[in-house]
């Protein structure tokens, strides 16, 4: 039917283009509607409407070629995977920076389909978004994901001033998590109520006060675990002792007793300090570090809180304070984080005292193992040396190797190997270091060579593992062998099957220190040292051709594990038996059976289990046999050697719970603590009997053949091996275990320093850095952890004899901070969050998923696989991961996929934090608008006499959103002030919509639904008043293309899960009340005839505002129904006389496909009347 209308005779109108666009697509739209400027590039004057074009096209389907877009029109399109064709619209809104204020300026009709586009892709948009898009979208906490983690998405040019511009006006900036001063305040005031009296001094410079913030309070709650802890942990303050009112001369002496059993306990606690405050401040580099008070007196509550010091003329004090202030420098030092950054050299010279001291010198091997001396040169290095102070040499080496662990730096190698006198060439001068020192140079090369299986390094540190030290202390050989054991399985750590032919004689040779037999085979010469003939004051430990294993052994044994470490070496664990007959059990110490059981596990390490059954398989047949009969009293004692029997059983447990604490360090295995627990238990029990137990099965009356001493050192290594398992869990049976044996020991009088250095270590790595830290499985983290644990605990405080002191501070180099924690990207404060955590397939289970609340602690980077945010209250958002055999992210990363442990969340609008509405029961929220609603109504009652407890709806709105513009909506126009019936049928509209933008996370559309309502009302009020101001048609176009987006989701050309963003209803409800508006206006149909026939308007004649509003009606009847213009309508009408045609509406609709029906039916009629008079 073109040929009635062979010209086009209509302007170009880009709202009736965008109208066809959406009602029949990008391709049927006539481009003739667009104006010319538009699809010029590169013109700035009709940008906006090039960039909504293009933006309607692509949603729409417009077929693309590079740039340019088949409606006419280019668009540049950002980077990024795209599946829908609202993905790809959001992409060319960041492309051309149109953001969501550019969104808010269109007109509320014309902006819809974008916003449809928008709240589509918001759920669930792809991963390699650039971080505008993420913004556009309105998800914050994806684009603040995207800027911690850079290389893994698409890099796009976009400053901080353009992300904001591409925001809403209220959205506040991109910012870290922030922690109010106000909550660790309230926190530290509610501290120290707990305190003891006389405590708010001594809490002030504990060393603990900063463990509590707005994390803790997350986690823990009113839950007063840290508070007991730091409690039990604070040496800062004297303790208590329990004395008559009255004291005697003999109670004096009880007293000095008792303090000194205390006093042991005290100099115990810093090593749990260290651990329970790793990594948990930030110290300003202008400041000298704070190290807490180690006080040793006590305190007489019965006498007024008397003091009271321990007596210098029967304890040597001094002596007594040498290692544990050293050990309580390394605690102040462990609290700096790894947030900290690269250390200052200037602020560690700042803090270098003018004499030396074991206070620097703690500190010094603290700030090693955070990695913080690299920036030491040579000359500081070899300054610190030339003072000759013991502990400061120690600490700085050990620290200095933490440092380069792994690296084999040559300046530091040769500084190592100055203080080992036995590798000293004849030409050197005689040097006499302390044993001390030598051991602490040894572990200090094992861990510079880590894992390097470095050849001469290895046949060095194996010749000094059968060789005494230097020094004349001759007690503290085994020691030194045990460090060079040590120091060898470091340097081989892992590599006992890859390494070079050589390994196998280094192994003979390690088996001839562990058996004892002569060393009579000629290739083992390999491997005796070169500077032996050189070495003045040193000397094999042999009887003749024999190996003393006394001393070799532990050591040996701890190379051979450490080397063949998760190898599976059959071969290896064969040579390393445990006794099968009580003969055998005649020839072997019962501690070398432990440390065989430990080697064999950790060289088998796939093959432990958390059962029972798998405990019990480490005990040899003879010893069940032998310990099954215990107390029985048949049993003749003369045939069977019974306490060979029960020490070897006790030995294989205690080894066989050390490596099941090692194997799930860090893992909070359920059922490794609870088989731990129950040999914890058992142990003690057998001690002394306290509590009902379940180790039914288990021998009885262990004590009759094993001295206390024994048991006792047991039950505290299977307790730190509990607490390695549930490092930084803070379980709470477990603390409680924990606490009863402190206080036990206390008060029974059996306290000696190494048990008591248990108990506080493990109460350390059982609330690791506040909770925040665990343990790593890695071959580093367990050689670091085997040093720490190993099964020979020290007597006294100054006791290095065996097991340097200063080892048991390497748990560090074997943490991992795999805490996580959620904040809420729009109020900067950390949050309860459910997520949902995957790990891949492993020995154990298959392919597992389970759910966590943030904060918690993930597992290991080695089988995590994918955590989802999940749950109705936050945007959903998942971050998948390639399980990678690598340590645990370092906070700073780039590459952190978790922002070092802050994972930014959105909360939807609709429903509260999980602090403020733990059950849910606040979420219904059309429960509570139902209940409001009720305050709108007229009530008959006086202002004066309203309930003031009532609650508002802006109160309501605040509690579910801090978006300001939801909260000045509810503030402005759901007051219960109104008093006429439209006031309160439009506060009454205006509760609804809030209500389904609130409910629906949709606050945008509130201004959208304003609109369109008020557009509605302009019409309503012009047709009941007499008067009409204003012409303007443009509020009614960008309605009818609200209509045409309704009616596009309607036909399902555009589709969403979420369903239309607007009400079907509302719109349906809009269009016929306009057309009822038209449709009722009088004189109409004469005044559409006039226009039709000869293209006037109404005249004024005599009252001029009724001709105002009769054109005012007349230009919205033409606009809303499309009726064409009076010259294309007298051409139809020409050629419809010519040809003789008898109009019909069928007729007119196809001649004018764009016209409503309505204005096809005066049409139709006007023509017919042509006909009639013809």
């Amino acid at each position: 039917m073109s040929q009635y209308l062979s010209t086009p005779r209509s302007p170009p109108s880009l709202f009736r283009w965008l109208e066809n666009c959406l009602q029949h697509g990008c391709g049927s739209a006539n481009i003739c509607d667009l104006p010319l400027l538009i699809c010029k590039d590169g013109t700035s004057i009709v940008n906006w409407g090039r960039k909504i074009v293009s933006f309607y096209s692509l949603l729409c389907g417009a077929d693309q070629s590079g740039a340019m877009l088949s409606s006419g029109v280019t668009c540049n399109i950002a980077p990024g995977l795209y599946h829908t064709r609202e993905e790809l619209v959001v992409l060319g809104m960041v492309g051309e920076k149109f953001g969501l204020q550019h969104l808010d300026l269109l007109p509320a009709g014309v902006s819809l389909p974008l916003r449809h586009a928008i709240d589509k892709c918001r759920e669930c948009p792809p991963t390699n978004w650039p971080a505008a898009a993420y913004v556009l979208l309105g998800r914050e906490d994806l684009a603040l994901l995207h800027l911690s983690d850079p290389t893994k998405y698409v890099e796009l040019d976009f400053t901080k001033s353009s992300l904001i511009s591409v925001s809403t006006p209220y959205m506040l900036p991109l910012h870290p998590v922030t922690i109010p001063s106000s909550v660790s305040d309230t926190l530290e005031t509610d501290s120290t109520k707990l305190e003891d009296v006389d405590s708010l001094e001594g809490s002030a410079s504990d060393g603990m006060e900063h463990i509590f913030n707005s994390s803790t309070q997350l986690r823990y709650g009113r839950d007063l675990r840290l508070n007991e802890v730091r409690r039990l942990l604070c040496s800062a303050r004297p303790v208590s002792i329990q004395t008559p009112a009255n004291p005697t001369a003999s109670d004096q002496d009880f007293q000095q007793t008792q303090l000194w059993h205390l006093a042991q306990r005290t100099t115990a606690l810093p090593f749990g300090r260290g651990a329970f405050t790793l990594g948990t401040i930030c110290t300003l580099l202008t400041e000298a570090l704070a190290v807490p008070k180690l006080v040793l007196a006590g305190r007489l509550p019965a006498q007024q809180n008397a003091m009271v010091n321990l007596d210098p003329n029967i304890r040597n004090i001094q002596e007594l304070k040498s290692w544990p202030e050293f050990h309580n420098a390394v605690a102040a030092g462990l609290r700096l984080s790894p947030l900290q950054g690269k250390m200052s050299r200037t602020w560690i010279l700042y803090n270098k005292p003018d004499e030396p001291n074991v206070t620097h010198a703690g500190l010094l091997l603290a700030l090693g193992l955070h990695g913080h001396l690299r920036v030491l040169t040579i000359t500081d290095i070899f300054q610190y040396y030339s003072l000759e102070h013991e502990s400061t040499t120690v600490g700085l080496m050990i620290g200095l190797a933490a440092s380069y662990r792994g690296t084999m730096q040559p300046s530091i190698s040769k500084s190592l190997y100055v203080h080992l006198p036995a590798r000293h060439p004849s030409s050197f001068p005689e040097l006499e270091l302390p044993t001390l020192i030598q051991s602490a140079a040894l572990i200090s090369v094992g861990l510079l060579y880590e894992g390097s299986a470095h050849p001469q390094t290895m046949q060095i540190l194996l010749s000094e593992i059968g060789r005494r030290s230097g020094g004349d202390n001759v007690l503290e050989r085994e020691g030194y062998a045990v460090s060079a054991g040590f120091s060898l399985g470091l340097v081989a750590l892992g590599r006992g099957q890859d390494a070079i032919g050589y390994i196998d004689t280094l192994v003979d040779r390690l088996f001839q220190y562990i058996v004892g037999k002569e060393l009579h085979s000629d290739r083992l010469h390999l491997f005796s040292s070169s500077a032996d003939e050189h070495n003045r004051s040193t000397g094999q430990i042999i009887d003749g051709n024999l190996v003393n294993i006394d001393v070799t052994a532990p050591g040996a044994i701890i190379a051979l594990a450490l080397m063949y470490l998760k190898t599976e070496s059959e071969l290896i664990v064969s040579r390393l038996p445990i006794p099968q007959t009580q003969f055998e059990l005649q020839y072997v110490r019962p501690d070398f059976v432990l440390l065989h059981v430990i080697a064999r596990n950790l060289i088998m390490w796939s093959r432990i289990r958390p059962s029972e059954d798998w405990i019990q398989s480490q005990v040899p047949e003879v010893v069940k046999n032998g310990v099954k009969g215990l107390g029985n009293e048949m049993e003749d004692i003369y045939e069977v050697d019974v306490e060979a029997l029960v020490q070897a059983y006790v030995n294989v447990v205690v080894g066989a719970c050390i490596s099941l604490g090692l194997r799930f360090a860090g893992t909070r295995d359920a059922n490794a603590q609870e088989l731990l627990y129950k040999y914890a238990v058992y142990f003690l029990n057998e001690i002394k009997p306290v509590c009902v137990s379940n180790c039914n099965g288990l021998p009885k009356g262990l004590s009759v053949y094993v001295d206390r001493g024994t048991l006792e050192t047991c039950l505290h290594l299977i307790v730190l091996s509990l607490c390695v398992v549930m490092a930084g869990s803070g379980h709470l049976q477990t603390f409680r275990f924990l606490k009863f044996l402190r206080n036990r020991s206390s008060a029974d009088g059996h306290a000696y320093f190494g048990t008591q250095m248990a108990v506080s270590l493990a109460i350390g790595f059982l609330f690791l850095g506040g909770g925040t830290w665990t343990f790593s499985t890695s071959n580093s983290s367990i050689a670091a952890l085997l040093i720490t644990l190993y099964p020979r605990l020290p007597t006294g405080p100054n006791d290095n004899r065996c097991h340097l002191q200063a080892f048991r501070h390497l748990y560090v180099l074997a943490t991992e901070a795999r805490w996580i924690q959620t904040v809420d990207v729009d109020t900067g404060l950390p949050v309860y969050v459910p997520v949902e955590v995957t790990i891949k397939e492993t020995d154990l289970y298959n392919e597992t998923s389970f759910c966590e609340v943030t904060p918690c602690s993930l597992p290991e980077r080695a089988i995590l696989k994918a955590v989802r945010v999940c749950g109705p209250r936050y945007w959903p958002q998942v971050i998948e991961l390639c399980p990678e055999e690598q340590a645990w992210w370092n906070s700073g990363d780039k590459n952190h996929p978790f922002n070092s442990g802050v994972l930014y969340v959105k909360r939807k609008v609709g429903a509260c934090s999980y602090v403020d509405d733990p059950i849910g029961s606040q979420s219904l929220l059309s429960r509570a608008m139902h209940k409001m609603s009720a305050t709108t109504q007229p009530k008959s009652c006086s202002p004066s006499t309203e309930c003031t407890g009532e609650v508002t709806v802006d109160q309501l709105v605040s509690t579910f959103s801090s978006d300001p513009s939801l909260i000045a909506f509810a503030q402005l126009f759901c007051d219960s002030s109104s008093t006429t019936r439209s006031e309160l049928d439009f506060q009454e509209f205006c509760l609804q919509v809030l209500f389904e933008c609130v409910s629906k996370d949709r606050p945008a559309m509130l201004q959208v639904y304003l609109s369109l309502y008020a557009t509605i009302g302009y019409m309503v009020d012009s047709f009941v008043s007499d008067t009409c101001t204003s012409s303007d048609t443009l509020s009614l176009s960008s309605l009818k293309i609200a209509v045409a987006y309704n009616e596009a989701v309607s036909n399902g050309r555009l589709t969403n899960l979420r369903g239309g963003i607007v009400q079907s209803a509302f719109l349906g409800s809009l269009k016929k009340r306009i057309e009822d508006i038209l449709n009722s206006c009088p004189d109409m149909n004469s005044q559409l005839c006039a226009y039709i026939t000869s293209g006037e308007w109404p005249t004024n004649n005599n009252n001029n505002n009724n001709a105002n509003k009769s054109r005012t009606f007349l230009s919205w009847y033409l606009q809303w129904y499309s009726v064409a213009s009076p010259l294309d309508i007298k051409t139809v009408a020409n050629k419809i006389r010519r040809d003789n045609i008898c109009p019909s509406v069928a007729l007119l609709r196809l001649v004018f496909p764009s016209t409503h029906i309505s204005a096809i039916g005066a049409l139709n009629r006007y023509y017919s009347s042509f006909k009639v008079e013809d």
